[in-house]
Formats: C-alpha cells, sequence, structure tokens
C-alpha cells in the first residue's frame, strides 16, 4: 500500500510471477512482501527462511533490485526439459546478477537436494545470471537480519523529519553516534526512524556484524562524503 500525495492510497500490484505460491499454510511459514520505491511490488514468501533471504539481500548496500520466483528451463539427469523457479535474483550496484536459491541449512546438506542443485547451476549462463548462490539460514546473521527488518519496518518516509536529517548528516566529519544523530535532528523517536532510512537508503554506513541502536556509530557514505 502507498499513499498518494493527495491522501489516496494505491494498493499494490498483485503477483505476477508464473508459479502461485499457496499461502495460510498451518506446517509452515507463508506470506506476502511489499518492496520497491513506490510499494508497488508483491512478493510471495513460502518460507521463514525466504523472508530472511529476501529482507537481507534488500537491506545490502551492494544490491539494487530483487526479482523473486524466476523460472529458468533446464535437462533433467535424464535429459528431459524440466523448469525451476530461482527464488530470487538480484541484481547488484555494478549489473552484475545472481540467481539465489533458499533452502534450509538440514536440506542443503542433503545428497539427493544440493546434486539436484549442482546440476541446475552447471546450466545457467550469463544471459541468465552470472552467479549461483544457494542461500540457507546460516547466510544470514542475527545482526544484518535484525538491521534488514527494522530497516523495512521504518522505511515509510516522514518529509519534514527526513528533511531535517538529511541536512545534519552534512555535517558529519569522521564517525558519530546515532544517539546524538537523533539529538541534532530533534523530534524524538521520529529522528531515530529517519536515521534508520538514511541507513536504508544508503546516506549513512553502520559497520558489518554491528545492530542498529541508539549506541551505534554510523559514518556518512562515499555518496555524501
Amino acid at each position: 500500500m502507498f499513499e498518494l500525495p493527495d491522501g489516496s492510497i494505491c494498493l499494490p500490484r498483485s503477483s505476477i510471477v508464473p508459479r502461485t505460491v499457496a499461502k495460510g499454510r498451518r506446517e509452515h511459514f507463508t506470506g506476502q512482501l511489499n518492496v520497491g520505491p513506490d510499494e508497488g511490488t508483491c512478493m510471495d514468501i513460502e518460507s521463514y527462511t525466504e523472508f530472511q533471504v529476501v529482507l537481507t539481500l534488500l537491506a545490502r548496500p551492494e544490491v539494487a533490485h530483487v526479482e523473486n520466483q524466476v523460472p529458468f528451463t533446464y535437462l533433467s539427469g535424464d535429459g528431459k526439459p524440466a523448469k525451476h523457479f530461482f527464488d530470487f535474483r538480484a541484481t547488484l550496484v555494478d549489473g552484475a546478477r545472481h540467481a539465489v536459491m533458499v533452502k534450509s541449512d538440514y536440506r542443503f546438506r542433503s545428497p539427493k537436494v544440493s546434486q539436484e542443485l549442482r546440476l541446475i547451476a552447471s546450466q545457467i549462463n550469463a544471459d541468465f545470471a552470472d552467479r549461483v548462490v544457494v542461500m540457507t539460514e546460516k547466510n544470514v546473521s542475527a545482526a544484518e537480519f535484525y538491521n534488514a527488518e527494522m530497516m523495512h519496518e521504518m522505511r515509510w518516509p516522514d518529509p519534514a523529519v527526513d528533511s531535517e536529517a538529511l541536512r545534519v548528516i552534512q555535517s558529519i566529519v569522521g564517525a558519530v553516534r546515532i544517539s546524538d544523530l537523533v539529538e541534532a535532528i530533534g523530534h524524538g523517536g521520529q529522528g531515530f526512524r529517519a536515521v534508520v532510512r538514511l541507513i536504508r537508503n544508503r546516506r549513512l554506513s553502520i559497520p558489518a556484524g554491528v545492530k542498529i541502536s541508539l549506541d551505534a556509530i554510523v559514518t556518512r557514505s562515499k555518496q555524501d562524503a
């Protein structure tokens, strides 16, 4: 959902991927995620690991865009055409594309599953992706997912506060504590949320492995330095 300047609401577009993801299953996590600058893209999610991975990918500064349920035709072990849906395909800032398979760690360690994934990956060409990546819950650290989830939750802009936050960071030299930025911005908790959005929008950088908090240290990103 996206609120337009006149106060009306624009609902996200329905998912148009060719594979239907069944939601509402009792036996495991399913859901939907709205992403994109205008909240206009709806992604279907069919496991908690997928949820962790996509939020983490969207938060990584090297990732420019993420697609989900991307179809790829390959030859199976018996030589017949088959179709695999990559859970995500991430386009990086430098233009490289990574086809991402999401599996739980215990499933990925299954010889049958890993053999199938290797067969599919061996047939990827540059027209589809530059690299195939398998991501499990072990590839997402607790701090990285914590930050990714916070950035997604606080993504809604507050123009007046965001403008003040952007003005404040222009005077940053070196590293600064988030609490000091929040105090300089004013607006209490809204100032903190504005700082989180600046991290999300790549205007501020936080060291890898550090959770976003009032005590965390950030620096201006190179684009603003």
